[in-house]
């Protein structure tokens, strides 16, 4: 594996690389890879996704409709505040890389906004699945929006975005909705944006429609945001990635906490998928192209992940923090990733999207 990295990053080749890993020595390593024989009768996708928080850190309900799934996503965030390392970017270094790769000429989105885009705070700011309020505290805290609009599908969303952000006071206004068929006022918010939340709707076509419709004429959309395979249907070449870096790692960081080495990362089924979360990932690899259709594209940053959300998954809990030996290794899989989506070899199932509304046919901007 090193042999065939090294001659990949000096040689600049994809051609390497691919061989490699459609060779019957890397079929016959793959094959090695699957999961311990108490685990037979099970395939490695069902441990992908529909275990994978029973394995971190307890029992999670199955979502079957509206309710269950506001429940399923409140729990998971309270797991995760209460310090619980659920996700591949609840470890601070994993983190580090993702936020850097967001940047945009060398500011957070939310200073760019001010200092390069609007020029001034958005006067009105809206976010589409608002959850616990992580995304308006951020834009608030950064001096970004006078005023502030959260949407999310249930009221019990709330509370924690308005114990946050008490001192926004009047400014802050919070409503439940279904956000695939939220109607909007025209041309009324200087900034539109969604966190982490844009995978899970479904009415894509109808929803980057009224978006713009409601921009100011000089309005942003800022998506950081999932846009890889849809129900997370990873790619071969994904998960064939995935097991060669994890036969890198130790062994104690690649073990689960009920003690079963991971060796591979499954593919769930779509049902699967869907009986965890029914809106996960509904028709997130559309997102990209139905973006570049309806803004005029600014900033598209390619933030990762198509490996290390996969590679981290259910272990990522054994990698100490602020420990130089383990900061190295993750630097060094960052890079791996990087190289390999900057060569082709897989595409970034992460991306920060920044796009301006179009102006009329006929008109044009002032200059």
């Amino acid at each position: 594996m090193f042999e065939v990295i090294g001659k990949f990053v000096h040689s600049g080749g994809v051609g390497v690389a691919a061989r490699k890993l459609n060779s019957p020595e890397y079929n016959d390593n793959l094959a090695a890879s699957k999961l311990p024989p108490h685990y037979h009768g099970q395939t490695p996708a069902v441990l992908r996704f529909s275990e994978a928080f029973a394995r971190l850190e307890g029992p999670v309900e199955v979502a079957k409709h509206q309710s269950s799934e506001v429940e399923h996503w409140n729990q998971i965030e309270e797991q995760a505040r209460a310090g619980q390392q659920i996700f591949w970017l609840n470890h601070p270094r994993v983190a580090k890389h993702y936020y850097e790769k967001a940047l945009v000429d060398g500011l957070t989105w939310q200073d760019w906004m001010i200092r390069e885009a609007l020029g001034r705070p958005a006067e009105v700011a809206l976010e589409l699945g608002c959850g616990k309020g992580d995304g308006l505290v951020s834009v608030w805290r950064a001096g970004a929006a006078r005023r502030l609009i959260g949407v999310d599908l249930h009221e019990t969303r709330f509370a924690a975005a308005r114990e946050r952000l008490k001192d926004a006071g009047g400014s802050l206004h919070l409503k439940a909705e279904d956000i695939n068929h939220i109607r909007l006022e025209a041309s009324t918010y200087d900034l539109i944006y969604a966190l982490q939340s844009f995978h899970h709707f479904e009415n894509l076509e109808y929803l980057f429609s009224e978006i713009h419709r409601a921009l100011t004429p000089d309005g942003f959309c800022v998506l950081n945001e999932y846009v890889g395979p849809a129900r997370f249907q990873w790619t071969d070449m994904q998960l064939r990635l995935t097991t060669q870096l994890l036969g890198l790692l130790p062994l104690n960081l690649r073990m689960y906490r009920n003690g079963i080495e991971k060796r591979a990362e499954g593919r769930s089924s779509v049902e699967q998928v869907m009986a965890v979360c029914p809106s996960e990932a509904v028709r997130s690899d559309e997102i990209v192209p139905l973006f570049h259709q309806t803004f005029d594209v600014v900033h598209h940053n390619l933030l990762g992940g198509t490996i290390q959300h996969l590679l981290y998954s259910g272990i990522v809990l054994n990698f100490p923090h602020n420990d130089p030996a383990t900061d190295h290794l993750i630097d060094c899989i960052d890079g791996l990733e990087r190289v390999f989506i900057e060569h082709g070899i897989v595409l970034s199932d992460f991306a920060l999207l920044i796009g301006k509304k179009r102006a009329a046919p006929g008109k044009r901007r002032p200059a």
